[in-house]
C-alpha cells in the first residue's frame, strides 16, 4: 500500500472517522482513542504488511516506524475530518517554529547570530535582486548590440518605450532597496515593519543632501543621502525596534497607537542622522577600502587568490551572508561589485573537484552521489557538493578551495564585476558588467581546472570512502553477498551516560518486542543527549523527546528520551539541532530536565534502536552495566 491507502485502511478498520475520538502520533506510532471498541477490527490492522505492531491498552497504538508514521498521520489529516494532533502547542505539520528555535539554539557565538540575522534580512530579497539584475543584464546586452560598431541592432531601439520600460523595471528594486531592508530588519527583530521601512527611507532621503549641514549644539553636522548605506539602514531599523519596544511598555494602551510610533520615528530619526549615519558611513568606507583597495588593488592576484580560496570556509559557517550588504554597497558606489565574481570562483573549484573524484573513484555509490550533485554545481548551487561530498571527505574540500583561488587570481587582473547579487556558476554570466562575459567564463574554467588538478593529484584517495559510507573503498553492498564479502563491523557511540538496560525489560511493548528495531536502552545519569555518530538529522519530533539520525552509510538510528514522554506538554526538552542538519559524533543534540520528567511520573529509560535493523546481520550492544556518553555502545555488521 502507499501511504494514502494505508491511512484509509487504518481508519476503516478503526470503525471509520466517526468512531475515532482522538488521534495523535509520536515518532514511531499512531495513538488512537475510539468511541466504541466493538467497531474496531484490530486483527485486520495487524495483517497489514506496513504495520509493525498493534497494542491495545485502552489507547490503541499502531506502530509504523519513524518517518512512515508522520506520512500516514499527514494523509489522515488531509483526507479526513479527524483532527490529528501531536501536542497542544504545535504539530508535525507545522514545525517551522520549533525548527527555527532549534536553529537559533545552535547559533551560540555573537558572530554566528549576527550573520544569521543578516541572512534572514537579505535572503528573502535575493530573488528580486536576481530578477532585477537579469533584466538590467538584458538591457545592457541590447545596448551593446545597438552600438553602431556592433551593427547588429538598430540604435533607435534604445529610444523605444519597451527598452525604457525594461530598464525602469530593472531599476525599481535598487531604487527602493533600503525600504525592503528596513522592513525585513524590523520583522527580524520583532518590530513594526512599516517603521523599519521609514528607517530605510530616511537613510536615503534626498532632503539630506539638499540640506547639506545641520547645526546641532553649535556644531555643523554634515548630511548626505545614502550615507552609511545598507549597514546604516540595518542599524537604524534595529534602533527603531528597540525604541518602539521601550516606549510601548511605558505608555497607556489608549495612547499606544499615537505615541509609540511618533516617538519612535522622531527619536530614532534624530539618532540615525546624528550618530548612526556617520559611524556606519565610516565602517562601510573601511570595509570597502580593505576589500577593494587592499585585497584587490594592492593585493592583486594574491588578494584575488586569497579571497576566492577562503570563501568556502565562510559558506560552511554562514558568514557569507554578511557580505551581501558589502556587494550592494559596491554596486551603489561603483556600478558593479568586483568582489562577487571572484568569490563565485569557489563554486567552480568545487565542480572541478567533483569531476576529479568521479574519474578516480571506484566506489559506485560515491560516483552516483557525485553524478547527482554535479549538475547543480555548474548552476552555482554549491551546498550539495560541499555537504554531500567534499566536506565529509575533508581533503577535497581543501583542494577545491585552493583550486578556486586560481580563478579568483585571474579575475582580479581584469576588474570583472557583477551588476547585482545573484547565483554563481554559469548562471552569473548574464550579470557580468561591461561586456566582460568571456573573462568571467575563462576565470570559471580556470577554477574548474584548478579544483580538478589539485584534487586529482592530492585531494582524493579511495580509502576516504569509508568516511562517507563506512564501507570498503572498492565495494558496494550487494544482495546475496557471501560472508567473506560482507562489510566489516563498525560501531556507534553511546549518546547518553547512564545504566544500560536490555530492550526486553522495557515496559513499552513496542520497544521491548523490537518492533521498531534492535538496540539497547539507557537510564540516563545526565540530562544531555549527544550524536552517537556522524550523520544527518532526518527526524526531530516537535516535543524534543525523539530524534532520528541517518548516517552517511544509510543506518537509521532512533534516539528516544524516556517512555511515553510525547505526552509531556511542558518544555522539558531543549533541542540544540534542527531537522536536515548535519551532525558529527559528540555534537550536543538535546538537553532535558531529568527531575521534571521523573516528577511528572514518566520513565526516563531511553531506547537507542536501529530502525532498519533488517539491513544488518548482527547488532550487538556492549556487555557492561554503566556507560559514559561517547563510549562504544553498539557493534554492527
Amino acid at each position: 500500500m502507499n501511504n494514502k491507502e494505508l491511512a484509509h485502511s487504518i481508519v476503516k478498520n478503526l470503525g471509520g472517522e466517526n468512531n475515532i475520538a482522538n488521534l495523535t502520533n509520536c515518532i514511531t506510532r499512531l495513538r488512537i482513542d475510539v468511541k466504541s471498541g466493538n467497531n474496531v477490527n484490530l486483527e485486520a490492522i495487524k495483517q497489514i504488511d506496513e504495520v509493525l505492531s498493534v497494542i491495545d491498552q485502552g489507547t490503541i497504538q499502531i506502530v509504523l516506524g519513524p518517518g512512515k508514521v508522520t506520512k500516514v498521520a499527514n494523509e489522515i489529516h488531509e483526507s479526513t475530518t479527524i483532527n490529528v494532533d501531536v501536542d497542544d502547542n504545535d504539530s508535525e505539520f507545522n514545525v517551522a517554529s520549533d525548527t527555527k528555535a532549534a536553529y537559533k539554539a545552535k547559533q551560540t557565538s555573537m558572530f554566528q547570530q549576527l550573520f544569521r540575522h543578516i541572512g534572514n534580512i537579505f535572503v528573502p530579497i535575493v530573488p528580486g535582486l536576481v530578477a532585477s539584475g537579469l533584466m538590467l543584464g538584458i538591457a545592457n546586452l541590447i545596448t551593446n548590440l545597438a552600438n553602431p560598431d556592433a551593427g547588429i541592432l538598430d540604435p533607435g531601439v534604445l529610444d523605444s518605450n519597451w527598452y525604457m520600460l525594461l530598464q525602469a523595471i530593472g531599476n525599481l528594486l535598487f531604487g527602493s532597496l533600503g525600504v525592503f531592508v528596513g522592513i525585513n530588519t524590523a520583522k527580524e527583530f520583532g518590530g513594526t515593519m512599516v517603521l523599519g521601512g521609514i528607517a530605510g527611507l530616511l537613510i536615503n532621503a534626498p532632503v539630506l543632501s539638499d540640506i547639506g549641514s545641520l547645526n546641532l549644539f553649535g556644531l555643523d553636522l554634515k548630511l548626505s543621502a545614502g550615507l552609511g548605506g545598507l549597514l546604516g539602514v540595518i542599524v537604524a531599523s534595529y534602533l527603531f525596534v528597540k525604541i518602539e519596544k521601550f516606549i510601548r511598555k511605558r505608555v497607556a494602551d489608549s495612547l499606544d497607537l499615537v505615541l509609540t510610533p511618533l516617538i519612535t520615528v522622531m527619536v530614532g530619526s534624530m539618532v540615525t542622522i546624528v550618530v548612526i549615519q556617520p559611524i556606519a558611513g565610516l565602517l562601510m568606507d573601511g570595509i570597502t577600502w580593505f576589500l577593494v583597495d587592499v585585497m584587490l588593488e594592492a593585493g592583486g592576484v594574491i588578494g584575488g587568490f586569497v579571497l576566492a580560496a577562503t570563501f568556502l570556509p565562510l559558506v560552511t559557517v554562514g558568514m557569507h551572508q554578511g557580505l551581501i550588504p558589502v556587494h550592494l554597497e559596491l554596486i551603489d558606489q561603483f556600478g558593479s561589485t568586483t568582489l562577487l565574481p571572484i568569490l563565485a570562483m569557489a563554486g567552480g573549484g568545487q565542480v572541478g573537484a567533483m569531476i576529479a573524484i568521479y574519474i578516480k573513484a571506484k566506489n559506485k555509490r560515491l560516483k552516483n552521489t557525485v553524478a547527482s550533485v554535479l549538475p547543480v554545481g555548474f548552476l552555482g548551487i554549491g551546498e550539495p557538493l560541499i555537504y554531500g561530498v567534499s566536506l565529509p571527505l575533508g581533503r577535497p574540500f581543501i583542494t577545491a578551495s585552493l583550486g578556486a583561488g586560481f580563478g579568483g587570481a585571474f579575475l582580479s587582473l581584469f576588474n570583472v564585476g557583477a551588476i547585482t547579487v545573484g547565483p554563481s556558476g554559469i548562471v552569473m554570466i548574464p550579470l557580468i558588467a561591461d561586456n566582460n562575459y568571456l573573462l568571467y567564463i575563462v576565470g570559471l574554467l580556470i577554477s574548474y581546472a584548478g579544483g580538478f588538478v589539485l584534487t586529482y593529484l592530492f585531494g582524493y584517495k579511495e580509502e576516504m570512502v569509508y568516511k562517507l559510507y563506512g564501507e570498503s573503498a572498492t565495494r558496494t553492498k550487494k544482495e546475496g553477498a557471501n560472508t567473506s564479502n560482507q562489510q566489516e563491523g563498525f560501531h556507534i557511540n553511546s549518546p547518553l551516560s547512564g545504566e544500560l538496560r536490555p530492550l526486553n525489560e522495557l515496559k513499552d511493548e513496542v520497544f521491548a518486542t523490537e518492533a521498531v528495531g534492535k538496540g539497547i536502552a539507557i537510564y540516563p545519569s545526565e540530562g544531555k543527549l549527544y550524536a552517537p555518530t556522524n550523520g544527518k538529522v532526518t527526524t526531530v519530533f516537535p516535543t524534543g523527546h525523539a530524534i532520528g539520525i541517518t548516517t552517511d552509510n544509510g543506518m537509521e538510528i532512533l534516539l528516544h528520551l524516556g517512555l511515553d514522554t510525547v505526552d509531556i506538554k511542558e518544555k522539558v526538552f531543549q533541542l540544540k539541532i534542527a531537522k536536515d542538519e548535519k551532525v558529527e559524533t559528540g555534537d550536543l543534540l538535546c538537553e532535558f530536565d531529568m527531575a521534571a520528567i521523573i516528577n511528572k511520573g514518566f520513565d526516563l529509560t531511553s531506547p537507542i534502536v536501529i530502525t532498519n535493523s533488517d539491513a544488518y546481520d548482527t547488532i550487538n550492544p556492549i556487555e557492561q552495566k554503566q556507560i559514559d556518553a561517547g563510549s562504544k555502545l553498539l557493534t554492527i555488521k
